[in-house]
């Protein structure tokens, strides 16, 4: 509901014009409400399913409880446990309520970090990581951990997304004409086509819906990687030049 123009002066126009905006705000929470819910039971959707199917048949004899079947309900419940993890970590940091201890650091130790605890799950798939830092760089003020998770996320992303003998490159630079520092995950893998980039950092979007969920991705990992480079003051963008071409994920770090 909104109040039309009322003819009755400028303070009733301005109380007018308020009241609407608040209107628009409240609509527009109420749609990304009912998007996400809708979104979230599609994503439960399946790993309940397999979940159901499997226990009954289990209590009809036709399956048996054997190591295979473990490990694919364990895996099943995972994935719920995750997406509900996840879920509260975008909305709290889309809310303003995720708590930041902002320290000051050189890039490097960051990117080491991050680089150092995805390397033996790069190795098995065998996709190399390379890691790129030039000398003298300008140290940045980020959430340290916050700042490993979005990098993890990026990374994650990256390995899912880059086949067996590709690259992905992270790197550290200052961006030339600009203050701060730019962190990048660079991949040699499937690319992103035009139509899809403007949609990669919302809630379960996926370029490839179900290759995604059979490499086991909540589908927000991206959208939690945006809103808490976000919550520091950053931003965070995608390029890539189509399909079968790579992705670049941007982090721009503001001066201190």
């Amino acid at each position: 509901m909104t109040v039309p123009p009322q003819g009755l002066g400028a303070e009733f126009d301005a109380l007018a014009s308020s009241f609407n905006q608040m209107a628009e705000q409240l609509r527009s929470v109420e749609r990304s409400r009912s998007r996400l819910l809708a979104d979230l039971g599609h994503e439960m959707r399946t790993p309940l399913a397999t979940l159901e199917a499997y226990l009954e048949a289990l209590e009809d004899g036709v399956a048996t409880l054997d190591a295979g079947t473990a490990e694919l309900l364990r895996s099943q419940t995972r994935r719920l446990a995750r997406l509900s993890e996840d879920i509260g970590t975008v909305s709290r940091t889309e809310e303003g309520q995720v708590r930041l201890d902002m320290r000051t650091v050189h890039p490097e130790s960051v990117v080491t970090a991050a680089v150092d605890s995805v390397a033996e799950a790069y190795n098995v798939k065998g996709v190399r990581l390379l890691k790129q830092i030039p000398p003298r760089l300008a140290d940045i003020r980020v959430d340290v951990n916050r700042m490993g998770q979005v990098l993890g996320n990026l990374l994650d992303n990256a390995l899912r997304h880059t086949p067996s003998g590709g690259t992905v490159t992270v790197s550290a630079r200052t961006p030339p004409g600009t203050g701060g520092i730019d962190l990048t995950v660079a991949d040699t893998g499937d690319g992103i086509p035009a139509e899809h980039l403007p949609h990669v950092f919302e809630r379960f979007y996926r370029v490839d819906a179900a290759r995604n969920r059979d490499h086991g991705g909540s589908g927000i990992g991206l959208a939690i990687a945006k809103a808490l480079v976000e919550a520091q003051g950053g931003q965070l963008t995608a390029t890539s030049p189509g399909t079968g071409q790579g992705s670049t994920f941007r982090i721009h770090i503001p001066g201190r």
